[in-house]
């Protein structure tokens, strides 16, 4: 049967979206390669597609030499193209169109954009901001704002990387609203859909930044600490905890919720780290609820964490690398600014020498983050918003340590943290890495480095 003029699968909500962009895009099963949907600029320019997409394929392309062999599997062509695809194109109307074709993987299903090169700033605009729409969708929860599920895995398996490179200790909590069918069932599902909310921002309130909070699936959240080792994710988990019960909420009154709490083993892989803290959470819940149960096993005692205050250098390899000239001298600037720093912290230098080089990183680390975000806009990073924002939490910290300083106030302990764990490992080598596949997507010039 024909599909409709957009009938989407209920996990991708971009229906009022993607109908109304003159961009054609239809929408295919990534298993069996048949259409599912189309939006309307699609049935305007091709008509009403149906069955398997390397047979439309075939039939829509212009071939001016009968000798011409077969486009070949279509599907698979453009999946090994990071660019898409320029070909003529026969429309609907007889009309040859000379277009390029892209292939996006949203979950099971393959989104194909269709761009007419003979508009093709603006459709390219277009398309682009559909693209990031969807990304943000696609990573956004739209009730709470928090990460998705998917975004949430994603940041796992990055920060397991780290945790395997590095020896950085990762923990996570799961939180489990107690009785929120009651909830629900008593006060109707508005005032749950509000409770959701409210301890979406209770426990954001309580996390660092770079702590990644989601919302998981219903009334259940997971909290990834990076740099945490088991005992500093028990102690957030039970001020999480009193953070839920000790107020009532808003809407629904007094609510509590159960945790629970497992740091990352070298032999886990993400399924078994979860399992690990749910099975904590079901222990919490099956115990009476409105606690906290950890798994025992940890790597990292609080001897070894310690040390790491006393932190000497910071060691740049080609390893650290994004692949961009521009960002990968400075991100080695940084990395040269901090260790003069450590430097001058283990030498016990004077206050203001410190205060100085301090003043230097800052001006170093500004200037990195308005030229990593003008590249991060050439090659249309889909989340270079939330990126920018990071940015800006790191320089207000930075800021903060400056004033710090200035006031002979600042303790070292503090300024090593920031610098080896929210700037270097977290950043540098943590969320700068996630843009590489963009960089290397999209030929481009290079920005050029702003100015001092």
């Amino acid at each position: 049967m024909p599909p409709t003029a957009f009938t989407l699968p209920p996990d991708i909500d971009c229906t009022a979206l993607l109908d109304s962009l003159p961009v054609a895009l239809a929408l295919v099963d990534g298993q069996s390669g048949r259409f599912i949907a189309a939006n309307q600029a699609f049935l305007q320019h091709f008509g009403q597609p149906c069955g398997a997409f390397d047979a439309w394929w075939s039939r829509t392309h212009h071939v001016e030499d009968a000798g011409s062999t077969d486009p070949g599997p279509a599907l698979q062509m453009l999946a090994a193209s990071e660019d898409g695809v320029e070909s003529d194109m026969l429309g609907s109307d007889g009309r040859r169109r000379h277009m390029r074709t892209r292939l996006r993987s949203q979950g099971h299903h393959l989104l194909v954009c269709l761009i007419d090169l003979s508009d093709g700033d603006a459709h390219q605009e277009i398309l682009r901001q559909a693209l990031a729409e969807m990304e943000t969708r696609s990573t956004t929860d739209a009730l709470t704002g928090l990460p998705t599920r998917r975004r949430l895995e994603e940041a796992a398996l990055s920060e397991m990387h780290r945790f395997r490179r590095f020896g950085h200790p990762i923990s996570l909590i799961m939180a489990d609203i107690d009785h929120f069918k009651r909830i629900n069932d008593r006060l109707g599902h508005l005032v749950g859909d509000q409770v959701l909310v409210e301890f979406a921002q209770r426990l954001t309130r309580e996390c660092r930044d770079l702590d990644v909070i989601g919302r998981y699936g219903g009334e259940e959240f997971v909290i990834l600490l990076p740099s945490t080792p088991l005992a500093g994710a028990t102690t957030l988990a039970n001020k999480l905890r009193q953070a839920i019960c000790a107020t009532p909420f808003e809407t629904a009154g007094p609510v509590s919720a159960s945790f629970g709490v497992a740091e990352c083993l070298a032999g886990n892989d993400w399924p078994q780290w979860l399992s690990r803290a749910d099975q904590a959470l079901y222990q919490a819940k099956d115990a009476g609820r409105d606690r906290v149960v950890s798994a025992p096993e940890s790597a990292f005692d609080e001897r070894a964490i310690k040390h790491r205050s006393r932190l000497d250098r910071l060691t740049w390899d080609d390893g650290h690398c994004v692949g961009d000239p521009v960002i990968d001298a400075q991100h080695h600037q940084l990395f040269e600014l901090a260790n003069r720093l450590l430097h001058q912290l283990r030498e016990a230098r004077p206050p203001a020498e410190i205060h100085a080089v301090i003043r230097e990183l800052a001006r170093a680390t500004g200037r990195h983050f308005r030229d990593e975000e003008a590249i991060l806009n050439s090659v249309d990073y889909p989340r270079r918003e939330q990126h920018a924002k990071a940015h800006r939490i790191l320089s207000a910290k930075l800021d903060a340590l400056s004033t710090q300083s200035a006031h002979g106030s600042l303790p070292t302990s503090k300024l090593i943290e920031f610098l080896a764990y929210d700037l270097v490992d977290h950043h540098a080598l943590g969320a700068d890495r996630d843009f590489i596949p963009w960089l290397r997507r999209i030929p481009r010039d290079t920005p050029p480095p702003s100015e001092a």
